[in-house]
């Protein structure tokens, strides 16, 4: 299955904070314990993701529920969609 758009740019903005390329961050990985992020990045990243997906807002409850991209991707497009 091909990466959504939302995906898509989630993969972009985690590989430029991992110096790798967009292709190599997996969908369906842990942020925290499959890419070696600490905790400290993870907020980093979550903080770039709602400058990126303005107005969407992830509050801390929600950072820390949401383990993979393909989830953050989800909750950022049903934000999105929410009235």
């Amino acid at each position: 299955m091909d990466p959504t758009p939302t995906e898509q740019r989630l993969q972009a903005l985690v590989a430029e904070r991992l110096k790798i390329g967009p292709r190599r961050v997996p969908l369906d990985q842990s942020l925290l314990e499959d890419l070696g992020l600490d905790s400290f990045d993870v907020m980093g990243i979550i903080l770039e993701i709602e400058e990126a997906f303005a107005p969407v807002t992830i509050s801390d409850k929600s950072a820390e529920e949401l383990k993979t991209l393909r989830e953050v991707a989800a909750f950022i497009d049903a934000q999105g969609r929410a009235p």
